[in-house]
């Protein structure tokens, strides 16, 4: 627990007056502590634990209570009775893009709108447009976020479907009945998001089988096929429909006997076609076939073999733990290196360091790294873009920087052709290394900012700039068709989690099936260099 997630959950609680319609001097007083909370430049629990937070301006004893249970208890009473107090669906209006407190308080206050549903109704009746500065424009932003919304609802995310299936498939094969059974379609192929989860078994008893998983909470489709042809149905019910449809003709002129696929594995399917076995994460009919003919598909990048991390945040800024904690942890993940990225100035919510903390950081990380010597400790940060495409440190701080990584974390509403100069010239500035996170995208919550990304890339491919594959399974940005689209022009990518605890550090893998799927190969990510090849790369001083 941190000084920004104490600050996040009374913001939280001031939202939730503020849809209520609780008295608005009560709201201002939890706004107010909020900022109070935000410009501590002390650590709060550090506070708390010497008695210290009703010696603040501000802060009443009731405040320090509400502090003490959240350090204590990692949550809030008060906190989950205000969430109680409203309607569900209320607080889905602020998964929209566009709106906040104070819209979704008038959306239920003024118009009785406490859901998804009846706020598409009222934009089908333009009932919004009743309300005094909400004109035709305002109305259709709102219903551009709703639709992004509800479009992806229909989906799960990967990094949150896919574990909980393969828990599923790991107990599914000690039954006795199942003889084999894999994951199929979106899932096996690693799509960002999924729709339907596909189960593909060969069973002695394919009713109990269904009645087992019926009694399960993941909703999966169950495929049963004989014996013998258990690859060969693994193979056509992985693949996207562009790359089953490829493989037909392939099929038909070789005018292959009905059983010619009887115990043969998906390899020597691929390979009776002529062509070398095809990564599912390859199947989506862009030219993998092609290639695999011509024996030109890629070596793929695995998770092992990945060096580093360099986008991870700390306690410093809005992580949950501490450099140390952060480093062992990577350590143990065999990685030589790893880079402490924390939030710049601008990053208020997310507890920014000003130029007098990262300098306090850079001194404190000096000291942690001649305590932790099994793992290089790089000072970085994740700089914010300004609206004008300059940086949110002066260069004379970017400089003593090991890793310069630069973010969009405002302005979303730019213009296409603004956004693109913005990022353009911050991959134009000779400190900075990396882009992250570079269209800014939320899975189901937030729509991409307006952005060539074509130009984006050719800007870094020209400057050699690196851009960041974002593991974290509500980004995964870029996304794998832009990923191409990089390899293709030769820039070189980052694999990073954004990691803000520990645990986070897991995230790896969703970035690497994000890598796979865009055909990178070990030689266009940097980290998989050792330190010394990265070191060399990024001109980091040994």
């Amino acid at each position: 627990m941190n000084n920004a997630q104490i600050v996040t959950v009374f913001n939280n609680m001031a939202n939730l007056m503020q849809i209520r319609g609780d008295n608005p001097r009560k709201v201002q007083t939890y706004r107010r502590i909020t900022r109070i909370l935000d410009s501590l430049e002390d650590d709060i629990i550090y506070l708390y634990e010497r008695h210290k937070l009703t010696s603040i301006t501000g802060i009443g004893t009731s405040t320090a209570e509400k502090i003490g249970e959240i350090i204590e208890t990692g949550k809030s009473t008060y906190f989950e009775e205000l969430k109680a107090s409203l309607p569900p669906g209320v607080l889905d209006l602020m998964d929209i893009s566009g709106i906040g407190a104070s819209t979704a308080a008038r959306l239920y206050q003024e118009l009785n709108i406490d859901s998804l549903e009846s706020l598409k109704e009222a934009l089908d009746n333009h009932k919004l447009r009743e309300l005094r500065g909400m004109g035709k424009k305002t109305e259709e932003n709102i219903r551009r976020g709703l639709e992004a919304l509800l479009n992806y609802k229909q989906y799960k995310l990967l990094g949150d479907i896919l574990p909980e299936i393969e828990l599923l498939v790991t107990r599914l094969e000690k039954l006795d009945v199942v003889s084999r059974i894999s994951i199929v379609g979106d899932l096996r192929r690693k799509t960002e998001t999924v729709k339907e989860v596909n189960l593909l078994a060969e069973c002695d008893d394919t009713e109990a089988l269904k009645d087992y998983i019926s009694h399960t909470d993941p909703g999966v489709s169950i495929n049963v096929t004989e014996s013998g042809q258990f690859d060969r149905d693994m193979l056509f019910l992985t693949g996207s429909e562009k790359h089953v449809e490829s493989i037909k003709p392939l099929i038909e002129e070789k005018a292959l006997e009905s059983d010619w696929t009887h115990g043969k594995t998906e390899s020597e399917i691929y390979n009776t076609l002529g062509m070398s076995f095809i990564p599912p994460e390859l199947r989506e009919g862009r030219g993998e076939i092609q290639a695999a003919m011509m024996g030109e598909l890629p070596q793929l990048v695995n998770l092992n073999d990945i060096k580093g991390d360099l986008h991870v945040h700390s306690n410093w800024s809005d992580g949950y733990d501490t450099i140390e904690s952060m480093a062992q942890t990577a350590r143990n993940r065999d990685y030589e290196y790893i880079a402490i990225c924390d939030h710049s100035l601008s990053s208020r919510i997310a507890n920014g360091l000003d130029v007098e903390r990262i300098l306090n950081k850079m001194i404190s990380l000096r000291e942690i790294s001649q305590e932790i010597t099994d793992i290089r400790i790089l000072m970085g940060s994740e700089v914010d873009i300004l609206k004008t495409g300059g940086m949110d440190y002066p260069d004379e701080i970017l400089e003593k920087l090991d890793v310069v990584v630069a973010s969009i974390h405002s302005g979303f509403s730019d213009s296409k052709s603004k956004m693109t100069r913005r990022i353009i010239r911050a991959i134009e500035n000779k400190y900075v290394d990396i882009i992250a996170h570079p269209t800014g995208r939320l899975l189901g919550k937030r729509e991409p900012y307006k952005v060539d990304i074509d130009a984006v890339i050719d800007a870094a491919a020209e400057n050699n700039t690196i851009l960041e594959i974002n593991a974290y399974p509500e980004r995964l940005d870029l996304k794998d068709e832009h990923v191409f689209k990089a390899r293709e022009k030769g820039v070189k990518l980052a694999i990073n989690t954004d990691a803000h605890s520990t645990k986070d550090l897991d995230l790896m893998i969703y970035g690497i099936y994000t890598a796979r799927r865009g055909w990178l190969e070990c030689k266009d990510v940097i980290n998989t260099l050792s330190f010394a090849d990265l070191a060399r790369l990024l001109k980091i001083k040994l």
